[in-house]
């Protein structure tokens, strides 16, 4: 800058100089800083468990990432949000996150709970029960993958509190929902304990197989031998096996004729049978088991049991009302598996309330040296079969529940595998206590368990 003097000569300002120095070192300092903040807010390389859906089968599926995310609660969950809205290329991978959707405001509360607004994009269109299902748990499932977050509380901006868009309820969600997950068919297998009692092991089977592939390879899986290293099988190896074919009710095992060469006692001939048939009738549709050998009946397998007929689940006896087959849990090497127990009636059982009523009170007193997570005084307060889908509806009030997550699987499946047992029911929605949802350690009861 030059200023001119009442002489006429002009001359440079010195300050103009000394201030742009000062700006430009000024700028530089502001430089840095902005820098470093956004190094912190977006430099953060954080691992999480995204959840996509499959999109061919609409199954919600991990997809584990790392990513850069900001450091301010509601920039972390706006970028979870971004990365939702666009599933990895060349995976097969879709979502059900809309565009527009959005997180307006993020707080995080005591105890890891972090609550989230949302926005909804203008002219979003409305979903059905189904959709709206799965984007919630899809946002849910993969917020709780952040640090530090232990449970989850999402809104809807515009929406009443405990609503998330128009049919799903809210509320605070403590772990992923896995009953949404594609982990295969789930089977019911029958294997020897030490003590010669029959012990459950689930096993997952693919899925999209018909009817005679799953017996196949629910046969071939329990052919094959148990899992767990303390358990054994009474049937021998998968040579022996020609094939299973379902047709009707009736699920018919074909073998090798050469299983007529193999030796077994009477007890354990009548073991194998029973592993085998109680394996196969767990299976949807299926009722009845016949034993072939090369492709023809036969009388028996190895001269002791009877097999040239039908044969049924504990011979008819669940139901004749003559048996109550119930569930509690052995300690096996440590672990806690389910057991098969078989009651006789001395009277007929008649009804199902009754029946149902008697399972419940029967699993408080379990044999000696078992254990049972429904306990004495477990109350029911009403039970509703529909008969379209075979769901018993149960509502139990129990003195006491387990207080971890794993204890409360071990209850249901405890439950489940006994309340499934009775004719026509083949799943188990329950509440327990008055929740529908969630159990005091966080184990999700939401969903119908299956048989």
């Amino acid at each position: 800058m030059t200023i001119r003097t009442r002489h006429g000569r002009i001359r440079s300002s010195r300050r103009s100089q000394d201030g742009g120095l000062l700006i430009l070192i000024l700028a530089l300092v502001l430089a840095v800083f902005v820098g470093s903040s956004f190094r912190k807010a977006g430099g953060r390389n954080t691992s999480l468990v995204l959840f996509y859906l499959d999109a061919s089968t609409r199954e919600m599926v991990r997809s584990p990432v790392v990513t850069k995310l900001p450091t301010r609660g509601v920039e972390e969950v706006a970028s979870v949000i971004d990365l939702l809205h666009n599933p990895p290329a060349g995976q097969g991978l879709a979502t059900a996150v809309p565009a527009g959707f959005t997180a307006h405001s993020v707080t995080q509360l005591p105890g890891g709970i972090l609550h989230v607004v949302l926005g909804v994009g203008r002219g979003q269109p409305p979903m059905g029960f189904g959709e709206e299902n799965t984007l919630y748990w899809q946002l849910v499932n993969s917020l709780l993958s952040l640090p530090g977050v232990s449970s989850v509380e999402l809104s809807v901006d515009g929406r009443p509190t405990g609503t998330f868009l128009s049919f799903v309820k809210t509320q605070r969600e403590l772990t992923t929902n896995d009953a949404m997950l594609d982990k295969g068919q789930l089977v019911d297998l029958y294997f020897a304990a030490a003590d010669g009692r029959l012990v459950v092991e689930r096993r997952a089977l693919p899925t999209g197989l018909t009817r005679s592939q799953l017996a196949l390879q629910a046969t071939r899986a329990l052919m094959e031998g148990p899992q767990h290293p303390s358990l054994g099988s009474y049937l021998s190896g998968t040579a022996v096996l020609r094939g299973v074919t379902v047709s009707g009710r009736t699920a018919s095992v074909d073998f090798e004729e050469s299983v007529l060469k193999l030796n077994m006692a009477a007890e354990a001939e009548e073991q194998a049978k029973n592993a085998l048939v109680l394996t196969l009738t767990r299976l949807a549709g299926v009722s009845r088991v016949r034993i072939l050998v090369g492709g023809h009946s036969v009388q028996s397998l190895f001269g002791h049991v009877d097999t040239e007929g039908p044969l049924y689940r504990l011979d008819g006896r669940l139901e004749a009302g003559t048996a109550l087959a119930l569930y509690s849990l052995t300690e096996v090497d440590g672990d806690k598996l389910p057991v098969l127990t078989v009651y006789p009636q001395k009277q007929a059982l008649t009804g199902r309330n009754v029946t149902i009523s008697r399972s419940i009170a029967q699993m408080a007193n379990p044999p000696s040296g078992d254990t049972s997570f429904v306990l004495a005084g477990t109350s029911i307060g009403s039970m509703t079969l529909q008969a379209n889908s075979g769901t018993l509806l149960l509502s139990l009030a129990m003195t006491s529940v387990p207080q971890d997550r794993a204890a409360e699987e071990l209850m249901i499946e405890q439950l489940r595998l006994s309340l499934t047992e009775l004719p026509s029911v083949m799943s188990l929605k329950i509440g327990i206590n008055g929740s529908v949802a969630f159990l005091p350690g966080g184990y999700y009861i939401g969903n119908p368990f299956l048989r």
